[in-house]
């Protein structure tokens, strides 16, 4: 009887503060390690903070993800399910895509906290169905916390010049 032999991949380990240290956008250099990542791989993340936007699109993608906290440090880990998405695949999608009539705000410039207030108030003017495409100075991860906790469906795109434009739909 023959053996097959079934290989794992080793995880991909992060961590955050030398990804910090080195300068890089946090962000897009997390965004890149995801894509990377082969069909099966895990990804453990070492941080002194929750990665709350991270835990998001990996949700979306398809991910299991547990937390333990080891004194200071958070050690997330994201373990790929049968429904994680291969190469050949799209991710699943549990949410409405992001499409409609889109209304443009740029928040660049501003200092915390007012391109999340400017955000928040604009998606209660726009009308359901509308699409808020942001663009800020960076990632804006307590925005995005927020919009994960009101169930509003969002896509982040990471600039070159590590700016970020978020697409939002107002979908409630």
């Amino acid at each position: 009887m023959a053996h097959r032999r079934v290989t794992m991949e080793e995880p991909v380990v992060v961590e955050v503060k030398s990804v910090i240290k080195q300068g890089l956008s946090l962000f897009t250099h997390m965004m890149d390690t995801v894509n990377q990542l082969k069909p099966g791989q895990s990804l453990i993340v070492k941080s002194t903070f929750n990665p709350r936007p991270l835990i998001s699109q990996m949700r979306r993608r398809g991910y299991q993800v547990t937390q333990e906290k080891m004194g200071k440090v958070t050690v997330t880990t994201f373990v790929p399910t049968r429904d994680a998405p291969t190469p050949d695949t799209k991710a699943p999608t549990t949410e409405a895509p992001i499409e409609g009539p889109e209304v443009f705000l740029d928040n660049r410039g501003l200092v915390p906290p007012e391109p999340m207030q400017r955000t928040l108030a604009k998606l209660e003017e726009v009308p359901v169905g509308t699409v808020l495409v942001i663009h800020n100075d960076r990632v804006p991860v307590f925005l995005l916390g927020q919009l994960d906790d009101d169930e509003y469906p969002y896509e982040t795109q990471a600039q070159p010049d590590d700016s970020a434009i978020v697409r939002i739909l107002k979908n409630h």
